[in-house]
């Protein structure tokens, strides 16, 4: 078996070349994505000479504003890159630049090895975790580069169009994206979801089997309008995948996402970005969950630090049991 890991980057590049550095091993193989917002040269710079990493050509390269249909599109350009190389017998499994393995790499592989064919994605009801699930597939949302913000309006055939919140975002549309953009978007028809699928939510990241990913990529050549559709969806990823591996996969084919992710924590910006002080909660996430996120170097590198030891530890100890 090899695994494919689709990595998604676009900051720290140090910390890009240590998470690469600390999965890298046998049978495994990295596929890339550098935001085309930032240069990738320091990403590549230390991995010149070797040949299991694979970076996006710069024609396949997109900014990819928070939120936005480009994060869908860089993703489907890397599992068809990993297809290519890798038609059977592979975990792709799509990574953030700012996770981190909180497993070693023996324990990461034996868990996909043993479980192959197990599609680890999150798929929930959409009204289960969206009490707004309509803002997100009903308005045609906009997401504007470098601002982590979105704004959507329904059209003019639509009912909401005339609420106070809607006139409020049509016109901060003609501001920040121009009177002719807004405007023909006011006059297009109602959106409606495809009536071929059941929409699921979930997180983003997941690891799914080669033959998943085929399928993925089929489903869609099938159903262009699906992608189209989405394109005025409310962070799409969260929802293109999962609706999807539940109309391909059985209910028993389908577990939850191997990467760990705290939404729940107070106070705090979410998801979490973990510190030194997060280690226990790493460390009691359980075992089915092999990474985290999210994870950052110029705010706290000692956190890195403390899984590095104790992953090297479980190794070592794993080696002197054999």
């Amino acid at each position: 078996m090899k695994i494919s890991y689709l990595i998604l980057a676009h900051k720290n590049p140090t910390q890009f070349h240590r998470m690469v550095a600390r999965l890298d091993s046998k049978n495994v193989y990295f596929f890339v994505h550098v935001d085309k917002s930032s240069d990738s040269a320091p990403f590549k710079e230390p991995f010149l000479n070797k040949e299991n990493i694979f970076f996006l050509s710069e024609e396949k390269r997109m900014v990819t504003p928070w939120s936005s249909i480009g994060v869908v599109k860089v993703t489907l350009n890397l599992l068809k890159e990993a297809i290519e190389k890798f038609n059977c017998r592979n975990y792709c499994v799509l990574l953030s630049g700012q996770d981190y393995p909180i497993k070693n790499n023996d324990y990461i592989y034996n868990f996909y090895n043993s479980n192959y064919g197990r599609n680890y994605i999150s798929i929930n009801d959409i009204k289960d975790i969206w009490p707004n699930w309509w803002d997100r597939f009903e308005r045609y949302n906009f997401h504007l580069p470098n601002k982590r913000l979105n704004r959507g309006i329904y059209p003019y055939r639509d009912k909401r169009f005339f609420k106070i919140r809607n006139l409020k975002d049509t016109f901060y549309l003609i501001y920040n994206i121009g009177a002719k953009t807004t405007v023909s978007t006011i006059f297009k028809d109602k959106r409606a979801l495809p009536s071929y699928v059941v929409p699921k939510g979930g997180g983003t990241w997941w690891a799914l089997p080669v033959e998943t990913a085929i399928s993925i990529i089929d489903f869609l050549q099938k159903h262009p309008d699906f992608l189209i559709y989405h394109n005025y969806t409310h962070v799409p990823d969260e929802t293109i995948f999962p609706t999807i591996v539940n109309e391909l996969r059985k209910i028993d084919e389908i577990k939850d996402t191997t990467t760990y992710t705290n939404w729940v924590r107070e106070n705090v910006d979410l998801p979490v970005t973990f510190k030194k002080d997060d280690l226990q909660e790493l460390l009691e996430a359980g075992d089915n969950y092999l990474f985290a996120r999210k994870f950052d170097i110029s705010n706290d590198i000692d956190i890195l630090k403390k899984l590095d030891d104790l992953i090297d530890t479980s190794k070592n100890r794993q080696k002197a049991q054999k």
